[in-house]
């Protein structure tokens, strides 16, 4: 059965979380101090960057920004924890994806995360998520009528329909999910640009409490995520297969066609290979040139998603690749426009 990847990742509602325990966030920094700012990624630091730039009050420090790092299997060392715990301000990744560092942020240190934090996150000396005060821009609810309801004229809703400015994805009959359950949400959402949108307006109000010289909200990001998202949009409808979740979340807000078959997504997301039967049919849909574009993530490439790429290219299908992090030297929104530039070539 073919089945839509992202909708293999989109059960769980992906909502923005700040977390502060007491002690509040106003008086973390003291008076004539820089902020001490401390994120787990270059994809989170370097949007956290970008609104800080130009003010020489606040020091960004990003703990993994290399390609030879993977972020789902990375074990923070003794100097990431000493960073940590004497940040001003912590933004990361959020869903488990980088517990690593938010597992050691202090009791009252301001923490600002893209997605929820983990159930068995703990914030602090025993304190679990219920004594967490998140803060979930857009009217985030966490239920079965989740949804992004206050994005900008398109309705996310996870349970029957997504519905993105006048195109909709419905995640049952049209992609034949029909409600099955693949095991959570996808952690790679840094191409939601609504997502994204979020996390600078809650760090920009956060950061604003510590300094405020720096505006509760940044134009620059609001811009740049919107031109991008435009872009997004008008992606034409070639049918694409993903070897992994890290662009699913893109494909999802165009009008790429998403043909990857169910069970290599569901092995995906399960960080499993598929079985070889899922592999077969995954690899017949090139074969067969069914698929117009193959992406995938070099980064962490799979034997699995090897052999996919060589077959693609042996048919003449398009290759996309998308690493986990960006190149040395690349911010976010270059990362995210070659991304963008690399479907918009291969869709023509």
């Amino acid at each position: 059965m073919v089945a839509n990847f992202a909708a293999v990742f989109s059960i769980a509602t992906l909502a923005l979380g700040v977390t502060a325990c007491a002690g509040g966030s106003e008086d973390s920094a003291a008076d004539g101090d820089k902020i001490k700012l401390v994120a787990s990624t270059s994809i989170w630091g370097s949007i956290a960057e970008t609104i800080t730039e130009g003010n020489d009050d606040v020091e960004v420090t990003t703990i993994l920004s290399s390609k030879d790092d993977d972020p789902h299997e990375y074990e923070a060392t003794a100097r990431d924890i000493a960073a940590v715990k004497d940040a001003d301000i912590v933004v990361a990744n959020g869903a488990g994806y980088d517990n690593w560092l938010t597992d050691n942020v202090e009791e009252g240190t301001p923490l600002v995360t893209a997605q929820p934090l983990a159930e068995a996150h703990h914030h602090g000396d025993g304190h679990g998520d219920e004594g967490h005060d998140h803060e979930h821009g857009h009217d985030h609810e966490h239920g079965e009528d989740a949804g992004h309801d206050e994005h900008e004229g398109h309705d996310h809703e996870h349970g029957d329909e997504h519905d993105h400015e006048g195109h909709d994805h419905e995640h049952g009959d049209e992609h034949g999910h029909e409600g099955h359950d693949h095991g959570g949400a996808n952690p790679h959402v840094w191409f939601d640009l609504d997502v994204v949108s979020e996390f600078e307006q809650k760090l920009s109000a956060e950061l604003h409490k510590l300094n405020s010289d720096i505006p509760e909200s940044n134009e620059d990001v609001t811009k740049k995520t919107d031109e991008l998202k435009q872009r997004i949009e008008k992606l034409s409808g070639k049918n694409v297969i993903l070897t992994e979740s890290v662009a699913a979340e893109l494909v999802d807000d165009s009008e790429l066609k998403d043909i990857t078959p169910e069970g290599f997504a569901h092995s995906v997301n399960n960080e499993s290979e598929p079985s070889a039967a899922d592999l077969a049919a995954t690899r017949q849909l090139i074969t067969d040139k069914k698929a117009d574009i193959l992406i995938t993530n070099e980064q962490s490439e799979t034997p699995a998603a090897e052999q996919l790429t060589d077959a693609a290219k042996e048919a003449g299908i398009k290759v996309v690749n998308v690493n986990e992090t960006p190149d040395e030297g690349q911010d976010y929104f270059e990362y995210a426009d070659a991304l963008i530039k690399q479907l918009e070539d291969a869709t023509k």
